[in-house]
């Protein structure tokens, strides 16, 4: 059996461990990538020639996309994208997530990465958007994670990824929910 994190564990009861709300959410999410018949994280791929539903940003771009029910319906039903991004082990990034259509909330993974409380945000880019500043711990391809704080949210966004550290907003979430 598979050693859960203790920093991920909020109360323990005989052999029931009960985990984070953040944690389940990005165990749930990759389920559901999964399930839905998404391709297996990027680190486990073969290649296979592009076949135009690969999406990809790199350092230093912004994108205009929109999460929608065509998208991967998670087991906690929020709506998912992956978006393809390559790091240099030592680099960091901000990535930020924005929509006024949706509660944004954004994960990373791939190389080196374990778990996800130290990759994933829901408010820290002020107004109920997310922003994520990591250093990556491998050189590789990674996957960002466009995601919903509420269920089947849906709507435009930009996904924008800087090099560099980027300080959280003070700005609080209102969004009714």
């Amino acid at each position: 059996m598979r050693q859960i994190p203790s920093e991920v564990i909020v109360r323990q009861h005989a052999d029931l461990q009960i985990l984070s709300t953040r944690y389940m959410r990005a165990l749930i999410c990759a389920a559901a990538i999964l399930l839905a018949g998404a391709p297996p994280p990027l680190a486990a791929q073969s290649p296979e020639p592009d076949s135009g539903t690969t999406r990809v940003i790199g350092i230093g771009r912004s994108a205009v996309g929109t999460l929608g029910k065509a998208d991967a319906l998670s087991a906690d039903s929020t709506h998912v994208q992956s978006w393809s991004l390559n790091g240099q082990a030592g680099q960091t990034i901000t990535i930020d997530l924005t929509s006024t259509a949706f509660d944004a909330y954004v994960m990373l993974r791939g190389p080196g990465i374990r778990g996800s409380r130290d990759y994933s945000d829901d408010d820290s880019g002020g107004a109920c958007n997310a922003r994520l500043t990591v250093t990556f711990p491998q050189t590789g391809e990674y996957e960002i994670i466009v995601n919903t704080a509420g269920k089947l949210e849906t709507g435009a966004f930009t996904l924008t990824v800087e090099a560099g550290s980027r300080p959280k907003s003070l700005t609080r979430c209102n969004r009714d929910r």
